[in-house]
């Protein structure tokens, strides 16, 4: 592991999940996390209290201690994922060197969250019919730094003039979350290191672009 990457493990890892009013409090850290993990393989609606509680190794009273009900869970995972997230995307945005460089500080993050954190990553990314606000909110928030990110490009002439921004944001939102995804299933198709190189190239390269150089043509 990189020293970019340690940073944002530790960065995630020590704030994941932790109420904004008691972030010392291990026992609402438990149940966010814990949430994280049913909400993911459940939803909100088929996710219970108790399958929550006994995740999180907890009674089902102390749940309702930290949470009105899991309405308002949902809401605090969301919200602290979306944080965390963002949180290390602008790590990424901050580090210095070449725009090659701050790519793969930005996808070493992503990969570095997947892999630590894989069901709230799910959770925060997946956008089907009739998906929750609050991860629309998380997908908007994220396609709207990489918007800024193009437009600047565009301006200062590395990214290319014909793509139109958001359009490009959300594709490659898209193809960052399914490859991830699509790894979590099963890590050994991978390494991190090659599944960071992979997104590397697809987004400075494309998939039908420009050649890196040194690569067979």
């Amino acid at each position: 592991m990189n020293i970019f990457s340690a940073k944002v493990i530790c960065v995630w890892s020590g704030d994941l999940a932790k109420g904004r009013r008691e972030q010392k409090d291990e026992t609402r850290a438990k149940l966010v996390r814990a949430g994280s993990v049913v909400f993911a393989a459940k939803g909100i609606e088929g996710a219970r209290i108790g399958d929550i509680a006994r995740e999180a190794g907890v009674a089902m009273g102390t749940l309702y201690t930290h949470f009105p009900d899991k309405e308002a869970l949902f809401v605090e995972v969301m919200r602290a994922g979306k944080d965390l997230v963002l949180a290390g995307l602008a790590i990424a945005q901050q580090t210095p060197g070449s725009r090659e460089v701050k790519d793969r500080a930005a996808m070493e993050g992503v990969v570095a969250f997947a892999g630590e954190f894989g069901p709230l990553f799910r959770l925060l990314l997946s956008r089907g019919a009739g998906s929750d606000p609050m991860q629309r909110e998380v997908v908007d928030s994220i396609a709207a730094i990489r918007v800024t990110e193009l437009q600047a490009g565009q301006r200062d002439g590395w990214a290319r003039s014909d793509l139109d921004p958001q359009a490009t944001a959300r594709c490659e939102v898209g193809a960052v979350f399914h490859l991830l995804d699509w790894w979590l299933d099963d890590r050994s198709r991978l390494s991190d290191e090659a599944v960071v190189e992979q997104l590397c190239l697809i987004r400075r390269f494309g998939v039908e672009g420009l050649i890196p150089d040194g690569a067979a043509s």
